[in-house]
């Protein structure tokens, strides 16, 4: 009889124990409220980095290496341009509004899917944040814990059916930290990796970013330096100026078949077309 009362005992607490666990996992704009009172939001960044796209088609080369500057400008605007001596590129981002422009040239106004890695790093407002990845395709709805790499972390997003991958962001338990951001559209899934948060000041920015594409290496960026600085003119990140400033390219800048291409090789190189 007390071995029985003890064994009931036991399994009561468990059940409550995993109640109350349960109980206690925040919801989606409690959970990003958390992550930029942890990361900050700054009045601006100016960020400097290394991007090295994976070459897989030339064995000589074994990546393609840019210079970028990026300029942040908070609440939700950020402006990324190309260093580069052969090309001209820039694209802004404000108030979930997208161009790009390259050689003169308006050529996009949707977002690279390799290039959502940003998305966490300039929503510096939990509303913003929340929007930004419901966008990408995020079930803000559900927010789970789970075992990442051996890392405990909040997860939101929820799995179309058990064991398969999804859009979600992967916020590390202990610090807040975002570490892993996955996106899935159009039949491509890009997953991004944050990697050795650093503090400026007040402010916390990766010093690495991996971006896979189909579960293969994209791109690495890594971080040369940052500044916070505020005070950049408003035309840089004015897309309707910039609207009226470059003519539209109405070509497809990947070319006309690209789009029925679908092994993963071809996609990585019609990708890397836009940066050279």
């Amino acid at each position: 009889m007390k071995k029985r009362f003890f064994s009931t005992f036991f399994v009561l607490f468990f059940i409550l124990m995993r109640g109350m666990a349960e109980a206690f996992v925040p919801q989606a704009p409690h959970l990003l409220h958390l992550v930029v009172e942890k990361i900050k939001q700054p009045v601006g960044i100016e960020a400097f980095q290394t991007k090295k796209i994976i070459n897989y088609q030339d064995t000589q080369k074994e990546y393609i290496e840019l210079n970028e500057k990026l300029i942040y400008e908070y609440p939700n605007r950020l402006r990324s341009e190309i260093i580069s001596d052969t090309i001209t590129s820039f694209t802004v981002e404000s108030n979930f509004r997208f161009i790009k422009v390259m050689d003169g040239v308006i050529v996009s106004h949707d977002k690279l899917l390799v290039d959502l890695y940003t998305d966490i790093l300039f929503s510096r407002d939990y509303e913003s944040l929340l929007i930004q990845i419901s966008l990408a395709g995020v079930d803000t709805d559900k927010v789970s814990f789970q075992r990442y790499n051996d890392t405990i972390c909040y997860v939101i997003g929820r799995p179309f059916s058990k064991g398969e991958s999804f859009s979600g962001l992967w916020i590390e338990k202990d610090t807040i930290f975002p570490i892993r951001y996955v996106v899935e559209k159009n039949g491509l899934k890009a997953e991004f990796l944050y990697q050795n948060w650093q503090r400026f000041s007040r402010t916390w920015y990766p010093m690495q970013v991996s971006i896979f594409l189909d579960n293969k290496l994209f791109a690495t960026v890594d971080l040369r330096s940052l500044d916070l600085k505020s005070g950049a003119s408003q035309s840089l990140f004015d897309i309707g100026y910039i609207e009226r400033l470059y003519p539209v390219n109405n070509s497809d800048p990947l070319g006309e078949n690209t789009k029925q291409v679908d092994e993963l090789d071809k996609r990585l190189e019609d990708f890397k077309k836009l940066y050279e």
